[in-house]
């Protein structure tokens, strides 16, 4: 499943964990569980975006205009690539 869910990744511009679950008929938490070790392994990578924010909301100049829910993603690695393109 672990190859499925990089394959999914590589081939799709956008990707929500329930849309993987949906696409590969596996339970929310195995998809999780399966992104969370190919980062461990080094075949994605994990980006938190721009919400490494130090300052508390209540203080923050932005606060209004912020999301203040952050969107983490995963990309494929040179690694990850790199075992797609041996199949």
């Amino acid at each position: 499943m672990l190859k499925e869910l990089l394959w999914e990744i590589k081939e799709a511009p956008y990707l929500s964990k329930m849309s993987l679950a949906e696409k590969l008929e596996q339970p929310l938490a195995l998809i999780e569980d399966g992104l969370a070790r190919l980062v461990q392994m080094g075949y994605l990578k994990e980006d938190s975006g721009v919400f490494d924010c130090e300052l508390p909301c209540k203080k923050c100049p932005y606060a209004a205009a912020c999301g203040k829910v952050p969107i983490k993603t995963v990309a494929l690695t040179k690694k990850g690539e790199k075992v797609l393109a041996a199949e």
